[in-house]
């Protein structure tokens, strides 16, 4: 019997998302490391765009609790309950992550992204690459109903990136954030909406990897 290989341990290891000149790979020990070093050399200013502080702290703090973060998701991946976590690469360059996530997907066939950039690659379009990248993996590789979003209402870039895609409003919430109320608006893109935007109004995205993914999450 063959040795396994590392993707017959973890498939998602043999995952590739390319659209135009960025690649979204899995995060390994390795990658990690370099996410938090990239993310403890900024990802916003004052406000905060995320649900937890994790970006909080001094440098060593915030490469710890991306490291930390990618460690657990690990840990915690089963068919019910599940972290797609993606290193973003421009030109093999380390950018950010683009991530997918669900619980029950077998059943709601519904998953959420997330995502963020280092500083010095934000308003260059990258952000709508991405996410047009891991809608194309949940729509045309998962075989998704709906993804789900949601961003800060003073988040402007995440939301611009929300409109020009053409998902429609999902409701809001009043949150605690660091002490102070805040609107967190929710949006949806359901797989009619997707099709309906048609190949001409997308770019090409090439997907490696996707069927040992599938079968790993058992997605019929």
């Amino acid at each position: 019997m063959p040795t396994p290989s590392d993707v017959d341990i973890w498939p998602l290891l043999g995952v590739r998302i390319a659209v135009s000149d960025i690649e979204l790979v899995p995060i390994d020990d390795r990658t990690a490391l370099d996410l938090g070093r990239l993310a403890a050399g900024g990802i916003h200013g004052n406000f905060l765009p995320f649900n937890t502080p994790w970006t909080r702290g001094t440098d060593v703090d915030v490469a710890r609790n991306v490291y930390r973060y990618h460690s657990r998701l690990r840990h915690e991946m089963s068919p019910e309950r599940w972290s797609l976590e993606f290193a973003a690469k421009l030109d093999h360059t380390l950018i950010g992550v683009q991530s997918l996530t669900s619980e029950h997907y077998r059943t709601t066939r519904s998953a959420e992204s997330g995502s963020w950039l280092g500083q010095a690659w934000q308003g260059k379009g990258i952000g709508t690459l991405n996410r047009i990248a891991i809608l194309t993996l949940a729509f045309d590789g998962l075989g998704a109903a709906e993804v789900t979003t949601s961003a800060w209402a003073d988040n402007v870039a995440s939301n611009a990136v929300t409109r020009k895609l053409g998902y429609e409003p999902n409701g809001e919430e009043r949150l605690d954030r660091e002490g102070r109320v805040t609107v967190q608006k929710r949006f949806r893109m359901s797989r009619e909406m997707w099709e309906a935007r048609g190949p001409e109004l997308r770019p090409h995205v090439d997907l490696e990897g996707v069927a040992a993914l599938r079968a790993w999450l058992e997605i019929d």
